[in-house]
Parts: C-alpha cells; sequence; structure tokens
C-alpha cells in the first residue's frame, strides 16, 4: 500500500494553439489534435477525439483495424503513472511484472517481452517496445522509461509483425514523445513525494522546456529524476532495512529544423540510468536462516537474507536521427537510432554455491563462504528504416517499408567466492535482420 503526497507544478507561457511540429506530418497531424499537459482544453474543439499513428499514418483511434489502446498525456497525469507497470492498470490485456527498476517484464494478451531468467544471445522477445519510430526493446531488459512529457502512449494488441516487424508477436507498445515546437515557448515542472507502508520514503523531479531557436527550429529538453523507496529487509551479515531502494536519472534533448515546410529533421538524444540497491524478492527459506539452524528462524514478510549486498544497473544512451520529406501524395521517412547498454545483475549467491559442500560433507567454513553471481549485459544496436507511405485518404495506399538492424549483445555470468572461482566465456551473438512488407 503506499501513501502519496504529490506537489505537482505547471507552467505555460505563450500557450497559444497553433499546430505542432513533429517527426513526420503524420505525427504533426496527431500531435495537433491530442492537447498536450500545457494548453488549456478550451483551445479544442473535440477533447473526444485522439489521433494516433499507428498504421504509420494519423488516423482516428476508433478507425484503426485492429486492438489498440492510446494513454494521452492528460490520462497518464490522471493515472498518477510514472512507469508503464502505473500505466497497465488502465490498459487492458497488458500485464507488467515488476522486478525492480529496470528490469520489469511486460506483457501482452499473456505474451511476455521477454524470459523471467537472465537475457541470453538469440532470445527474441515477443513484444516490441518503440520510443517514437526506434525501437529499444531487449528480452528481459526492456528500458523501463519515466513517462513524463509524453504525448500518448500507445499498446497495438498483437501480431503486429506486418508494420513494426520480428519481436512484436504479442503486440506493440509505443513512447510518443511531445516534438519540439517551433510555434511556442512552453515548459512544465513536477514534484513527488510519497511514502510506502511499512518501508522508505521516495520522490521525484521532473522538468520539461520547449525553446523555439528561430521560425526554422526549435529544441525541447527533459530531465528526471526518481529515487525509488525500498520495501524489503534484510538479515545476516548483510543486512540493513528497505535494501531494494533505487533511482533512475535521465532526459532527452532533441531539435528540431525545417528548413522548408515539406522538409523536417529532428536528430535527439536520450540517456537514463537506473539502479537498484536490491531486488524485490521475500525469502519463506534460506540455507543459513531457517526453522533448523541454530537458532532456529523463521522469515517474515518481506525479509530476505544476505551474506552480500546486492545490485542491478542499467545504463542507456539513445541516439536517433529522423528525417521526413512531404511530396504531397506521398512522403518518405527515415529513421536512424544507435543504442549502447551497459548491464550490471549483481546478487548474493551464497546460499546457492553453500548449498554444494553442504551436499558434499564439507565443513561449515566451506558452507559460509560468501559468493557473488554478477551477470553483464552489453548492447550496441544500430537500426536503419527507409519507409514511404501515402499521404492520402482513399481506399488504396500503398506503403513501402525496408528496414536494417545489427545488433551486438554480448553478456557473461560468473560465480566467484573467497575459496574458489569459476568463470566462463562470455557468449557473443551477431544478428542481421532485413525485411520489407
Amino acid at each position: 500500500m503506499r501513501f502519496t503526497a504529490a506537489l505537482l507544478i505547471g507552467t505555460s507561457v505563450f500557450a497559444v494553439a497553433a499546430p505542432a511540429t513533429a517527426q513526420t506530418q503524420q505525427e504533426q497531424t496527431a500531435q495537433a489534435v491530442n492537447p498536450p499537459a500545457t494548453t488549456t482544453a478550451s483551445a479544442f474543439q473535440d477533447q473526444s477525439e485522439i489521433i494516433v499513428t499507428a498504421t504509420k499514418r494519423a488516423t482516428r483511434v476508433q478507425d484503426v483495424p485492429f486492438s489498440i489502446n492510446a494513454q494521452t498525456q492528460q490520462d497518464i497525469q490522471r493515472a498518477n503513472a510514472s512507469t508503464l507497470e502505473g500505466l497497465s492498470r488502465n490498459v487492458a490485456g497488458l500485464a507488467v511484472q515488476n522486478l525492480g527498476p529496470g528490469q520489469s517484464q511486460v506483457s501482452v494478451r499473456g505474451v511476455s517481452a521477454g524470459q523471467i531468467i537472465r537475457d541470453q544471445p538469440g532470445v527474441k522477445e515477443q513484444v516490441g517496445i518503440y520510443l517514437d519510430e526506434s525501437v529499444i526493446s531487449l528480452s528481459l531488459f526492456t528500458p523501463d522509461l519515466d513517462l513524463f512529457d509524453l504525448n500518448r502512449v500507445e499498446t497495438l494488441r498483437g501480431p503486429q509483425g506486418t508494420l513494426f516487424g520480428s519481436g512484436s508477436v504479442g503486440g506493440t507498445i509505443r513512447y510518443i514523445t511531445n516534438q519540439p515546437r517551433v510555434d511556442r515557448v512552453e515548459g512544465l515542472a513536477e514534484g513527488n513525494v510519497n511514502f510506502l507502508a511499512g518501508g522508505d520514503m521516495g520522490y521525484s523531479l521532473k522538468g520539461a522546456v520547449n525553446v523555439p531557436l528561430g521560425p526554422t527550429a526549435a529544441v525541447r529538453a527533459v530531465a528526471y529524476g526518481t529515487h525509488f523507496g525500498g520495501f524489503i529487509d534484510a538479515k545476516g551479515p548483510a543486512g540493513g532495512n528497505n535494501v531494494n531502494d533505487g533511482s533512475r536519472v535521465g532526459g532527452r534533448l532533441s531539435l528540431l529544423w525545417q528548413p522548408m515546410p515539406e522538409l523536417k529533421i529532428t536528430p535527439r538524444v536520450v540517456y537514463q540510468k537506473a539502479e537498484a540497491n536490491g531486488f524485490n524478492r521475500e525469502e519463506v527459506y534460506n540455507l543459513y536462516s531457517n526453522p533448523f539452524t541454530v537458532p532456529a528462524y523463521n522469515p517474515d514478510k518481506r525479509e530476505q537474507y544476505l551474506l552480500l549486498r546486492e545490485k542491478f544497473s542499467d545504463k542507456t544512451t539513445i541516439a536517433d536521427l529522423t528525417g521526413s520529406y512531404d511530396f504531397g501524395p506521398a512522403e518518405v521517412t527515415s529513421i536512424t537510432s544507435y543504442i549502447h547498454r551497459d548491464i550490471l545483475v549483481s546478487r548474493d549467491a551464497s546460499a546457492l554455491t553453500g548449498s554444494v559442500p553442504v551436499d558434499l560433507g564439507f565443513p561449515n567454513a566451506g558452507v559460509n563462504l560468501p559468493s557473488n553471481l554478477r551477470a553483464t549485459t552489453k548492447l550496441k544496436q544500430f537500426t536503419q528504416e527507409l519507409r514511404l507511405s501515402s499521404t492520402g485518404s482513399g481506399p488504396g495506399r500503398p506503403r513501402g517499408r525496408r528496414c536494417r538492424a545489427i545488433r551486438s549483445c554480448r553478456g557473461s555470468s560468473r560465480a566467484r567466492w573467497r575459496a574458489r572461482r569459476t568463470s566462463g566465456s562470455p557468449p557473443t551473438s551477431w544478428s542481421a535482420r532485413s525485411s520489407s512488407t
């Protein structure tokens, strides 16, 4: 149970009702209709109409020919949701298993975005996650992005292989950010303080600003920081209270250059670092503390036993460049993206390795040796997509798409303790995918 005391502050300067400028003509149409949080509702004629770009065209949500849910920025703020888990309560068929900051598992209609155990090369995610036009999904370690300053979140129930390629069998989730605007200066700030029943205090501070650089350019900057309160206590040599607390800090910087009405070029850089000092694990039995040890012990609720402190870290950097040109009857779009991620999972494996000496009858000194299991994943992914779409509204609307992705993923896992050490050579996988529809 969470008791929340929130301080929300919103500011908007010169928030006039003018068309938004976005990465593509279709997204510009969508953001012109979907009201941002910094614009008053009276500036729009029909608040019940939501425009989405799930079909790569600006379409009313009720006209999309497959099952889709769209949560606007106002819906996100109304639900007080800062992560996809908080938003999933309002989306039918979307479930998120919370394994800690940066480790949540997404499933659509029961199909998961990845396996529960650590990521392995060759295991493909089943739910595609996109940040605007860039794919960011990775089996098990899908980035847990903050929902601040998003225009909307689209949930497309799968399969979606035709529009979004492999990795979207269960469905696709699209984070659509607010784009730079050349017609206004606007800003938004948000603060939050919350208290966990039986746990620690959490807090966050976020801000966004949009500044025109002239009639043809604008920049939008977003920064956020969140501290997650812990609620798991640990006993043992590495014990403590609320050991699973964590943090998430990051930001986005995007620039729009529109030298002519038909041409839009939008480079962007996204960075986020998520850390957790422990894991959301409640133990009912531990080798070192159980009803058969001396003294006997029965773990309480939300409690674990540690010989070593645990840690999770995920550093994500995304750089993409989106360019579009509207020819009138058709629009050509190019999306170039690069993702670099550095993930560390450090666990206390003492109970696991200590059980081996117990079975072999070794002395207690061998059983009590601390053991640290470290798993690392380093990802480098380059994606290039070229898309040609018609912009007409007739029944025959051809579309062509060419996508190329190159991924380098290295993972290693090792257990080490004072008396012995084992290590394995890190597996490496390379995959290249080319598809057209």
